[in-house]
C-alpha cells in the first residue's frame, strides 16, 4: 500500500508541476523542436536532395549503358535477355531500318530504327514516358515527330508503301542524351537476328553489371565495340549510397543528441535548488528522479510529435521516392535528441547534491 502511495505521490507531483508550468513544458518542447527537429529537417532535406539528383540521373537516361559495334554483331535475343539479370531494369537491341517516306511530309525520309521488344520497356524505365496505344502491331513515334504530324496512338499514317499504324508515342528530351531516337520512328521486330547496338538500364548504377552488355556481342564484335552512357552530361557514374553517406548533415543525430543532453541538464540546473530542498526534506532521490523523468516525458513527447510532423513534410516535399525511408532517417535524429534529453535529466538529478543546498541558494 505504501509503495502504491509513493508511486501515486510521484505521479501527482509531476502532474502538478506540469500544470503549474514549473516544468516549462511548452518552452522546452519548442526548444527541442527547433533544435533536434530543425537538425532532422535539414538532414531529410539533404537526403531528399540526393534522392532527387539520383532520379534526375536515372530519368535523363544516364543510367542506360550502350554498346555499339561496327557491324551487326549484337545478338538480339541475348541483349533482351539481360533484363532478367539482377540490376538490369530493361534492355533491348537496335539497328537502322529502312527510311520511311510519309505522304504527309513529301520528300522527307524519316529515320527508322528496328528495335526488339525490350526497347519499349527501356524507354519507360529511362524516363522516356511511352504512351501506349491499344494492343497490336505498329510503329512508335517520337513526341516531336508526332506533334509535327498531329498523330496519336491508333492513328494510321499514309506512306509510299501503304498505311502504318501508330502503336504509341515516346518522349525523347533534348537533355544531353544521344539524339539517335530524336525525331525518329521505332519499328518493333522480333529479337531474333543481328543488331548493331544493345542498350540496358542498370539501376542502381553498377559498372560491373553494365559490363554484362558484352555478353550480348558475337565474338567477332567484342574487340571493335564501344561502350558509353546514353547521356554523359551528368557523368558516367553515380554512387547513390556514397552520396548519402557523405551528405553534409550525416552527423545530425550526434548533434541532436548533444543538444538534447545539454537541454536536459539545463532543465534540471534551473531547478536544482528545488531538488536539493526536496532531498533535505527527506524525499528519496529515486522518487525525485522518476518525477523529473515523468515531467521530461511531457516536453520530450511534445517536441518529438512536433518534430515528426516537420520531418514528414520534409520527407514528402519534392521526394520522387516513397517518403518512409527519408522520414525514418529524420526520426533517428529526433529520437536521438529526445533520448539524450532524458539522459541529461537523469544525469542532472544524480549530480545534484543536498550538501550544496546553501550554494544553490546563493547562486539562484
Amino acid at each position: 500500500m505504501t509503495g502504491r502511495m509513493r508511486v501515486g505521490s510521484v505521479w501527482s507531483e509531476a502532474v502538478r508541476n506540469i500544470a503549474s508550468r514549473t516544468t516549462r513544458t511548452t518552452l522546452l518542447a519548442l526548444v527541442l523542436t527547433l533544435g533536434a527537429g530543425g537538425l532532422a529537417w535539414a538532414d531529410v532535406h539533404s537526403y531528399v536532395g540526393v534522392v532527387r539528383d539520383a532520379e534526375t540521373y536515372r530519368s535523363s537516361g544516364s543510367a542506360v549503358r550502350t554498346v555499339t559495334t561496327e557491324g551487326s554483331e549484337v545478338n538480339g535475343r541475348r541483349c533482351d535477355a539481360l533484363a532478367g539479370t539482377a540490376g538490369v531494369v530493361a534492355a533491348g537491341a537496335l539497328r537502322p531500318g529502312v527510311a520511311l517516306d510519309l505522304l504527309a511530309l513529301p520528300g522527307t525520309d524519316l529515320r527508322t530504327w528496328e528495335v526488339t521488344p525490350g526497347v519499349v520497356d527501356l524507354l519507360a524505365a529511362a524516363g522516356a514516358s511511352p504512351v501506349a496505344g491499344s494492343a497490336g502491331p505498329g510503329v512508335w513515334l517520337s513526341d516531336d515527330l508526332a506533334l509535327a504530324l498531329g498523330a496519336r496512338p491508333d492513328d494510321e499514317l499514309a506512306t509510299s508503301g501503304g498505311t502504318v499504324r501508330v502503336a504509341g508515342i515516346y518522349t525523347w528530351p533534348d537533355d544531353g542524351r544521344a539524339r539517335d531516337l530524336g525525331y525518329a520512328v521505332l519499328s518493333p521486330v522480333a529479337a531474333a537476328g543481328a543488331f548493331d547496338r544493345c542498350w540496358a538500364q542498370v539501376w542502381p548504377v553498377d559498372e560491373g553489371v553494365a559490363g554484362l552488355l558484352h555478353t550480348a556481342l558475337e565474338p567477332a564484335g567484342v574487340a571493335a565495340s564501344r561502350t558509353s552512357p546514353l547521356n554523359a552530361s551528368l557523368g558516367s557514374s553515380l554512387d547513390g549510397p556514397q552520396l548519402l553517406a557523405a551528405r553534409p548533415t550525416r552527423l545530425a543525430p550526434l548533434a541532436a543528441a548533444m543538444l538534447g543532453a545539454a537541454l536536459g541538464l539545463l532543465a534540471v540546473r534551473a531547478r536544482r535548488l528545488e531538488i536539493a530542498s526536496a532531498m533535505h526534506a527527506r524525499v528519496p532521490r529515486a522518487h525525485l528522479t522518476w518525477q523529473h523523468v515523468l515531467e521530461a516525458a511531457a516536453w520530450v513527447g511534445g517536441g518529438t510529435a512536433l518534430s515528426a510532423a516537420l520531418v514528414a513534410h520534409a520527407a514528402i516535399d519534392g521526394n520522387p521516392d516513397p517518403a518512409l525511408a527519408a522520414w525514418i532517417t529524420g526520426m533517428r535524429t529526433v529520437l536521438a535528441g529526445g533520448a539524450a534529453a532524458i539522459l541529461g535529466i537523469l544525469a542532472g538529478v544524480v549530480a545534484t547534491r543536498e550538501s550544496h543546498l546553501f550554494r544553490y541558494f546563493k547562486e539562484r
